[in-house]
C-alpha cells in the first residue's frame, strides 16, 4: 500500500508542477505581448526611442525567465525567440519601421508557440 501512496503522491507533484508551468508560461507570454505591443505601436508613430525602451523591457523580462525556461523547454525553441528579439533590435536601431513591425508579428507567434507547448492540451499529450 505504502508504494501506492508513494507513486500517487510523485504523479499529483509531476502534475501539479506541470500545471503551474504551463500557467507561468503562459502569463509571462501575455505580458511579453502587452510590452511588444507598446513597441509595435510606438515605433508606428515614429516614437523609436520609446519603442527601443519597450523592446528592452520585454527583453530584460525575457531574460529573467530563461533559466527556468532552459529546464522545460527545446533550447532551439527559446533560441528561435531570442534570435527575433535580435532581429527586433536591428530593427529599431535601423529605425525601419515595416520590419520592426514584421519582426514584433514574428516573436509574438514564437512566444505563443512557446506557450502552447506548456499548454495541457490534449495534442501535446499525444
Amino acid at each position: 500500500m505504502k508504494p501506492l501512496v508513494i507513486s500517487l503522491a510523485v504523479l499529483a507533484a509531476i502534475l501539479t508542477f506541470s500545471l503551474w508551468a504551463g500557467h507561468y508560461v503562459q502569463a509571462r507570454t501575455e505580458t511579453w505581448s502587452d510590452q511588444l505591443a507598446l513597441a509595435d505601436a510606438s515605433a508606428q508613430q515614429e516614437h523609436w526611442e520609446d519603442a527601443e525602451t519597450q523592446l528592452q523591457r520585454a527583453y530584460a523580462d525575457w531574460s529573467t525567465s530563461q533559466t527556468f525556461f532552459h529546464t522545460i523547454m527545446e533550447h532551439d525553441e527559446l533560441d528561435e525567440a531570442d534570435a527575433l528579439f535580435a532581429t527586433a533590435f536591428a530593427a529599431c536601431d535601423e529605425r525601419d519601421g515595416p520590419d520592426f513591425h514584421a519582426a514584433m508579428a514574428q516573436l509574438n507567434a514564437q512566444l505563443h508557440l512557446l506557450a502552447e507547448t506548456q499548454a495541457v492540451s490534449i495534442k501535446n499529450i499525444l
